[in-house]
């Protein structure tokens, strides 16, 4: 007599769909968790070219750096850089880029600002302002928490001020910039650049809106501090 083929169980049924629904979980689980890193790895990374963007605006703006002063909304003058005025830095840049052949100059006026946790470049669309001139804003960096610049002379001293103030009898040129900020995300950041070699900052010399250029170059100075930066 043929012996009738043996079914599945109840029981031997309940533990399959078990084991089956036990694999569906872990895979989903596995899933989210992979969705999740990358998710996390796209916001840092996004977060990272920001970052990068930010610091080229910077770099670029510091070294084009142009020995020209100007004139504020009120006549008064104002230095061709000036660090913790009234913005972070402030400063007179070249290469202000004019496709369209605009009546411009292609100097450019820029400062830096921080507000609401949020890195600001400011430019102006005039050098010499008048008293109804506004400041175009760009958000350069968010989540930055703090932000400062420094100026470093020369002789390797790093000042919160510049220029310096005019009592001083020696004569010390700007030789680099310096900027440090702590962001949210990557926490604390310092760069160091060094301005043009034809660009230096006499202690207590203003230069104003005339463009007046201090005989003395003071570019030997700058190579000698270039050459110590690398040399590090």
């Amino acid at each position: 007599m043929r012996r009738a083929p043996r079914a599945f169980t109840l029981l031997e049924m309940l533990v399959a769909l078990a084991v089956f629904a036990i694999i569906g979980v872990l895979s989903s689980r596995v899933l989210m968790g992979m969705a999740d890193v990358s998710a996390a790895t796209a916001k840092h990374g996004a977060a990272l070219a920001a970052l990068q963007r930010a610091m080229a605006v910077v770099e670029r703006d510091i070294e084009q750096l142009a020995y020209r002063g100007v004139r504020d909304e009120l006549g008064d003058p104002r230095d061709a850089v000036a660090v913790d005025a009234d913005a972070l830095l402030e400063l007179t840049r070249r290469g202000w880029q004019n496709p369209l052949g605009s009546p411009r100059a292609e100097l450019q006026r820029v400062a830096y600002l921080l507000r609401d946790e949020k890195l600001l470049r400011l430019f102006w669309p005039v050098l010499d302002r008048a008293d109804d001139t506004e400041p175009i804003v760009q958000v350069l960096l968010d989540g930055v928490e703090e932000a400062d610049f420094l100026a470093h002379d020369d002789e390797r001293s790093d000042h919160r001020q510049w220029p310096l103030p005019a009592s001083r009898d020696d004569k010390v040129y700007l030789a680099a910039i310096e900027m440090r900020l702590k962001h949210k995300t990557f926490g604390r950041i310092e760069r160091l650049w060094l301005v043009p070699p034809s660009d230096h900052f006499l202690v207590g010399e203003s230069r104003g809106a005339d463009g007046v250029e201090n005989p003395e170059d003071g570019s030997e100075a700058n190579e000698d501090f270039r050459g110590e930066e690398e040399g590090k």
